[in-house]
């Protein structure tokens, strides 16, 4: 349904309210920190604006909102220098797109952690992954360890969802980006879940997961209740960081690594994320959950390697197929276990693989098939269990010491073939891209590539709409955002009907 919106344009999904012209809210912390510089930069206000400027055509079919994460410390690090992107205050960017116009918001998720800092002036809390020199008394009451928010976002049953694999899921409003608090489900989950979720193409699901400690607790809530239906949980045998799984048609498949998220060394204010080898002494091991069964079997690689994100999984007749991203190492090393390590060391490209579970000898088979290296990979969501042709990525090639990533990737895994689009006119950094399915459209590969890129010569972002059929560097519609949205993880598309419906539910 849509709603008859007074406004400057048809995109303005709630009442203007004239504000002053955004400025670059740009504050020198005195930092070399990559994650502080560049497309990371900070913003260091809220925004709106509407009847963006828009370079080419925006599609008329192309008719809903891009929300995605930003990761945008609101205070000043404790420690400038050992700050982490992975520990920057989650906020939302929404870009509103209908009738060939676009407008946009972006807004700070108010969990009560910020509320404490919000309300000290200041930061309090020490960072999670490297941990901080100055770390200091935190206030009377306060939370024990902070909910930044700041990892993926999606609407689901009606509700505006951000999530943070270190706590709860907190709701926001999908057109003022109100924070409501924090969601567990209702009462379906109880200490934090995944940021990583999966949508049932079938039946509209949430499928996710909560890694704590080494219990690994797996998920499923209802579509139109949000309510929790199914739940399990396994040993996985150490405390491994799992922030990504898939799902095939009948399975949850989940990559054991040596990558140990360690809540223990946090609470002492020293680095979380350890590489240790000795958890998985005979290397990395898939855990394959039958959905209905719940029923577990392990499947060793026999490899020292870390999952970053995953494209797809499907069965077949001989096994399951699972296509990710996947790098050599992950965390502080464990000799070298409280370093503040230079990203690209601790961090380092990732390359696209795909593995082959034997369901018969319960072997794992392997091979690199691109030799691009990127991360953020994405497929066509309505292909999420079943046998996909395409699969898309950001490519991280030059590991410049300025931006995260340089381009962004379509690969063909009929021909084996990668093609790779640099951005226009010295656009750079692209963020994890969003596929839109066309209207009506049948074929895997029939729609729109959506990504946020760093234009360095304005410091400030735009939203790029490529064609995924043609795949050219010339994008269909370049939107000019008011801001800098700083580099962030995940994010997703809302279709108009989806965010209409969800609008009308929060309203009454």
């Amino acid at each position: 349904m849509n709603r008859n919106i007074e406004g400057p344009s048809p995109t303005a999904v709630v009442p203007h309210v004239p504000r002053p012209e955004p400025t670059p809210a740009d504050v020198d912390w005195d930092t070399t920190n990559f994650f502080l510089n560049g497309p990371f930069a900070p913003w260091h206000e809220e925004t709106e604006a509407f009847d963006l400027p828009v370079t080419g055509k925006l599609p008329d079919d192309l008719a809903g909102a891009l929300f995605r994460i930003t990761n945008n410390p609101r205070f000043k690090p404790l420690d400038v220098d050992r700050y982490h992107w992975w520990e920057g205050d989650g906020g939302v960017a929404a870009t509103y797109i209908r009738d060939g116009k676009a407008s946009f918001r972006m807004r700070w998720v108010m969990t009560d952690t910020m509320k404490v800092e919000v309300e000290a002036g200041e930061a309090v809390y020490s960072g999670f992954v490297n941990g901080s020199d100055n770390p200091k008394p935190l206030p009377e009451g306060a939370p024990p360890a902070k909910n930044v928010a700041n990892t993926n976002v999606g609407v689901f049953a009606d509700h505006l969802l951000v999530y943070y694999e270190g706590g709860l899921t907190h709701s926001m409003n999908t057109e003022t980006l109100e924070t409501y608090g924090a969601c567990d489900f209702d009462g379906g989950i109880d200490i934090l879940c995944s940021a990583h979720y999966k949508i049932d193409p079938v039946s509209g699901d949430m499928l996710f997961f909560a890694a704590v400690g080494s219990n690994m607790t797996w998920y499923q809530a209802d579509a139109v209740t949000g309510k929790v239906v199914d739940t399990f949980t396994f040993d996985m045998g150490c405390p491994a960081l799992v922030h990504d799984y898939i799902v095939s048609e009948l399975y949850a498949i989940f990559l054991i690594s040596p990558s140990q998220f360690r809540l223990d060394r946090i609470r002492e204010g020293r680095p979380g994320v350890l590489w240790d080898e000795s958890a998985v002494p005979g290397g990395s091991r898939f855990a394959v959950m039958d959905r209905k069964t719940h029923e577990v079997t392990w499947y060793d690689t026999g490899l020292m390697l870390a999952p970053t994100h995953f494209f797809n999984a499907y069965e077949t007749p001989a096994g399951i197929v699972v296509d990710l991203h996947v790098i050599s190492r992950l965390g502080n090393p464990s000799d070298r276990p409280d370093d503040a390590l230079e990203s690209h060391i601790w961090f380092p490209p990732a390359m696209a693989w795909r593995f082959e579970l034997d369901s018969k000898t319960k072997t794992c088979t392997q091979q690199m098939v691109s030799g691009v290296a990127g991360e953020f990979p994405k497929i066509n969501d309505a292909w999420l269990g079943k046998q996909n042709r395409y699969g898309y990525f950001v490519t991280t090639r030059g590991l410049s010491p300025l931006t995260m990533s340089d381009g962004i990737a379509r690969h063909d895994y009929l021909t084996g073939q990668t093609i790779v689009l640099e951005g226009p006119d010295g656009l750079t950094s692209p963020s994890e891209p969003v596929f839109v399915q066309r209207r009506g459209a049948t074929d895997e590969n029939d729609g729109y590539l959506l990504s946020i890129w760093w234009n360095p010569a304005t410091a400030l972002s735009e939203v790029l709409v490529h064609e995924t059929s043609e795949w050219a560097r010339e994008p269909l519609a370049r939107i000019k955002l008011p801001v800098r949205v700083p580099y962030a993880f995940h994010g997703s598309w809302a279709q108009a009907e989806q965010l209409d419906a969800a609008i009308e539910a929060q309203d009454k």
